[in-house]
């Protein structure tokens, strides 16, 4: 999986400790995804021991994904941030694809994600609905239990074993 191009952006690879203060300044720089102080200071503890990797322009880090396993067959993208400037530069597309590769890789077969979904309207929320299913992802189902009343999730899914070209 190291190594994997993210089209001509960069070069994707494992995350390294060294990387963490670099993914904490993109969430920072996302308050439109990452407002909430506790949610994200979580996401950021989670990349100290989740597995993650980061995707690289010109020696530096541009966006990252983190995966955390819920059962032995499934696993859910836990964060995945770019650098606003790097958005629609299919280096999304290559982080989805390194998290489908480590669940082909882990024998997992179900790799989803949770988002802010279309109950609550959000144009930036609208903008991730729509990557995530330009990539594959079908939308399961929306639910008031897991952020509360004020913010449905919807919960996308696909083959976890299934390696989408995005090409």
């Amino acid at each position: 999986m190291s190594g994997a191009s993210a089209h001509s952006i960069g070069r994707i690879r494992e995350m390294e400790p060294a990387d963490i203060p670099a993914c904490a300044t993109i969430l920072s720089d996302l308050p439109e995804w990452f407002a909430v102080s506790e949610s994200t200071r979580s996401y950021i503890e989670g990349l100290s021991h989740l597995p993650a990797a980061v995707v690289e322009h010109e020696d530096r880090v541009i966006g990252f994904a983190s995966i955390r396993s819920h059962h032995p067959r499934s696993a859910e993208i836990d964060v995945m941030a770019l650098k606003r400037e790097f958005h629609r530069s299919g280096a999304g597309q290559g982080l989805v694809k390194w998290c489908l590769e480590w669940c082909r890789s882990n024998d997992v077969v179900w790799l989803h994600v949770k988002t802010r979904g279309p109950t609550t309207p959000d144009p930036f929320y609208e903008r991730t609905r729509q990557f995530y299913q330009a990539v594959g992802f079908d939308p399961l189902f929306e639910s008031l239990d897991i952020w509360g009343v004020d913010v449905v999730d919807s919960i996308a899914i696909q083959l976890g074993s299934q390696v989408v070209d995005t090409d």
